[in-house]
C-alpha cells in the first residue's frame, strides 16, 4: 500500500512539501550524507547502510554505504522493495533482527531481492515534525542489535537531519522551488531594506501574511499535485497583483507572505489587503480541469518604529492567526513588547530542547475524589517544570510552545513513566489509579498504545490503573489516527477521558463515535454554577447524557463549597479542585493513601 494512503492526508501534505524543500529526490547524492552512511557501516560492522528519502511512489537514497550495481548509481527504488517505508509509516525506529520471522519484513520485494537478513533503521524527523526517511543499517546474516547499535543509528540520524534542515533553509532561501516566489532568506532582506528606508524617513512599510480558506479540501479532493497545482496559481496572481518595490513570498504550505514598500500610510496597506483578496476570489483557478474558487484570510503588521524584518513577519503572521481565530482585527504592529514576547518563546522553545534527560521536570498529583461516597479515587499527574536560569515556567506556557515544537513527545513518555513508576509504588497498599494526558501528537504516532503497554508492563501496573486524557481538539480533527490509538490504548484496557469538555462545539455529536470512558466537565461550566442557573442547566444535562452514553462524569475546578453540592446534586461521579486539594508532590501523597477522606473532601487550602 503507498504510505501516503498510511498516513493521514494533511500530515503527508506538509511531509512532502518538507522533502521537495530539501532538495535531494532525483539530484546527486549528498557528499555529507554519504560520509554518514561510511561512518555507520564502519562503526556497526554491517555491509550497508543508507540514508533513505521516502517521496510518494519512491524511494530515494542520497547517502549509501555498501551499495550494488546498478542501485549504486541509480539511488531508487520502488516503495515495495523499500523497509524504510515503515519506520516512515510508524514514525519509530524499526529493528529486525531476522527478516525471516518477521511478518512486516518476509514478502519485502527488496529484502529477498537485496538479500536483506536484519535490518534496523530509525526516523528522520524534522524539527517541524515531518518524517522524510530513515537512516538504516542492513546485515545480509542475521545480526542481533543491541541498544547501544540502535542508539549510535539514533546519533547519526539526528547529524543527517541536521544536513536535511540546512539544505531545506538553503534551498528556500532564495526561491521557494514550488512557486519560483521569493524565499524566506530574500524576502527577509527586502523586508529589512523597506524598513531601513522608512526609519530614514521615508515612507511606511508593512507585511500581508496571506492564508489560503478551505486548502486541505482541494488537497483531500484532488491529490496532493492539484494542491500543488493551486499554490503555483495563486502566486502567479499575487506575484501578477504587485506594486513596483513589492515582493512575495510562500511561507509555508499555504501560507504567502507580500511585502508593501512605500506607503502613504497604513490604511494604504488595508486597501491593498482588499485588493488582493478580491484579485484571488476574482476567478475560480483553474485545476486539473476543475474550477477551484479561492478565499483568503489576511492579516496586516505595519512597522511602527524601528523593528526588525523578524518582527514585522512574526507580527503579521500572528495577525493571520488571530483573523482565522476570529479573535483580533485584521491589522497587528511589531513593537518592542512584541519582542520581548517573540524572545521569551524562543528561549522556552531552546530551553525545551531535551528537557526530559535533565533534572528539570517533575511530576505533582492532584487528588480525585469520589462525590457519592467522598473517598479517594485517585490522581492526575500533572507536569511541572523549573528551568535554572528561568525558574518555575506555568504549564499554560511551556505545553504549548512544546507541542508545537515535539518536544511534548519525550515530555510526554517521562511523565507516563514517572506515573507508571509511582502508581506501581501505591498500588502495593491502595487501589488507585493515575490520569494522565496525552498530546494529539502522541496520539499520532501509530506505535503510541504498544509503548503505553510496554512502560505498564515494565512496571508491573494492569492497564485499568492508567487514564489518558485527550482534549475536545482531538474529536473535532477527527484524524484516522487518532481513532486507531483510541482503540488500540481501550483493547489494551486503558481508560480515556475527554478533558475539558464544553470548550469546543461541535463534540456532543462526536462522543458516541469515540471509544471514551470518561468526561471531564470543563471548570468554565463549573465556576459558573453559583450565579448562572444556565450554567446548572447545562450540567445536568451533561451529567445526564453521559450517563446515557455510559460515561462517568469528573467535575474540574471546584473552588468552592457551593460548587462542590451542586456537582453532587447533579449526578457527578468526582471532583476536582482547590477546595478539595491541591496538587501535591509524591511524598506528601502516602498518608491520603492510608485515608478514607470524609464527605467534602480533606481540609486542603488552596495557594493564595
Amino acid at each position: 500500500m503507498r504510505i501516503d494512503q498510511q498516513v493521514e492526508i494533511a500530515d503527508e501534505s506538509a511531509r512532502l512539501s518538507a522533502l521537495r524543500d530539501v532538495g535531494l529526490l532525483d539530484g546527486d547524492p549528498d557528499p555529507t550524507l554519504e560520509r554518514l552512511a561510511r561512518l555507520a557501516g564502519e562503526l556497526l560492522g554491517v555491509p550497508i547502510s543508507l540514508v533513505t528519502l521516502i517521496a510518494a511512489d519512491r524511494q530515494h537514497i542520497p547517502g549509501a554505504s555498501g551499495l550494488e550495481p546498478p542501485l549504486d548509481v541509480e539511488r531508487e527504488t520502488p516503495l515495495s522493495h523499500s523497509c524504510c517505508r515503515h519506520v516512515v509509516e510508524r514514525q519509530a525506529p524499526l529493528v529486525v533482527d531476522d527478516t525471516r520471522e518477521s511478518a512486516l519484513l518476509a514478502g519485502n520485494a527488496g529484502v529477498r531481492d537485496y538479500g536483506v537478513m536484519a535490518y534496523a533503521g530509525v526516523p528522520l524527523t524534522l524539527a517541524g515534525g515531518e518524517t522524510l526517511g530513515a537512516f538504516c543499517a542492513i546485515d545480509k546474516v542475521p545480526h542481533r542489535w543491541d541498544d547501544r547499535e540502535v542508539r549510535l543509528l539514533e546519533d547519526l540520524a539526528a547529524l543527517a537531519v541536521d544536513v536535511l534542515e540546512l539544505r531545506r533553509s538553503g534551498v528556500r532561501d532564495l526561491r521557494d522551488p514550488l512557486t519560483g516566489l521569493a524565499g524566506r532568506g530574500l524576502f527577509g532582506e527586502l523586508v529589512a531594506r523597506s524598513i531601513a528606508r522608512a526609519a530614514r524617513g521615508g515612507r511606511a512599510c508593512a507585511v500581508l501574511a496571506v492564508g489560503l480558506d478551505g486548502f486541505r479540501l482541494v488537497n483531500d479532493a484532488l491529490g496532493h499535485e492539484a494542491g500543488d497545482a493551486l499554490l503555483r496559481s495563486v502566486a502567479e496572481r499575487l506575484a501578477a497583483g504587485l506594486r513596483s518595490g513589492d515582493a512575495a513570498c510562500r511561507l509555508a504550505g499555504d501560507e504567502f507572505l507580500i511585502l508593501c514598500d512605500a506607503l502613504d500610510d497604513e490604511a494604504e496597506a488595508e486597501m491593498i489587503c482588499d485588493r488582493l483578496k478580491a484579485e484571488l476570489a476574482g476567478v475560480p483557478h483553474l485545476v486539473d480541469e476543475h474550477a477551484v474558487p479561492v478565499s483568503a484570510t489576511v492579516g496586516v503588521a505595519a512597522a511602527s518604529s524601528v523593528v526588525s524584518a523578524d518582527d514585522l513577519i512574526d507580527a503579521a503572521v500572528d495577525a493571520l492567526a488571530h483573523r482565522k481565530r476570529g479573535a483580533a482585527p485584521r491589522s497587528g504592529r511589531a513593537d518592542p513588547e512584541r519582542r520581548a514576547r517573540a524572545t521569551r518563546r524562543l528561549r522556552l522553545q531552546q530551553a525545551l530542547h531535551g528537557v526530559a534527560e535533565r533534572d528539570e521536570l517533575v511530576v505533582v498529583y492532584q487528588p480525585l475524589v469520589d462525590l457519592r461516597g467522598g473517598g479517594l479515587k485517585g490522581f492526575e499527574a500533572l507536569l511541572r517544570w523549573t528551568h535554572p536560569e528561568l525558574g518555575a515556567v506555568r504549564p499554560d506556557e511551556f505545553i504549548p510552545v512544546a507541542e508545537r515544537t515535539g518536544a511534548i513527545v519525550a515530555m510526554g513518555e517521562w511523565v507516563l513513566e514517572r506515573a507508571a513508576e509511582d502508581l506501581a509504588a501505591w498500588r502495593k497498599g491502595a487501589e488507585v489509579t493515575v490520569s494522565v494526558n496525552v498530546a494529539p501528537i502522541q496520539l499520532r504516532n501509530a506505535t503510541f498504545a504498544e509503548r503505553v503497554g510496554a512502560i505498564l508492563t515494565a512496571h508491573g501496573v494492569p492497564p485499568g490503573a492508567l487514564t489518558l486524557e485527550i482534549t475536545e481538539r482531538v474529536l473535532l480533527d477527527d484524524r484516522p489516527a487518532y481513532t486507531r490509538s483510541m482503540t488500540a490504548l481501550r483493547e489494551l484496557g486503558v481508560q480515556i477521558a475527554l478533558d475539558d469538555f464544553g470548550t469546543g462545539y461541535s463534540a456532543l455529536s462526536y462522543l458516541s463515535r469515540f471509544p471514551l470512558d470518561v468526561l471531564k466537565i470543563d471548570r468554565g461550566f463549573v465556576a459558573g454554577l453559583e450565579s448562572d442557573a444556565r450554567a446548572r442547566a447545562l450540567l445536568e444535562a451533561i451529567t445526564g447524557m453521559a450517563a446515557a452514553l455510559g460515561l462517568r462524569t469528573v467535575g474540574e475546578g471546584i473552588e468552592t463549597a457551593c460548587q462542590l453540592a451542586q456537582l453532587a446534586e447533579s449526578g457527578c461521579d468526582v471532583g476536582q479542585g482547590y477546595h478539595l486539594a491541591r496538587p501535591l508532590p509524591v511524598d506528601e501523597l502516602v498518608p491520603l493513601l492510608d485515608r478514607v477522606w470524609e464527605t467534602g473532601g480533606p481540609d486542603a487550602e488552596a495557594p493564595g
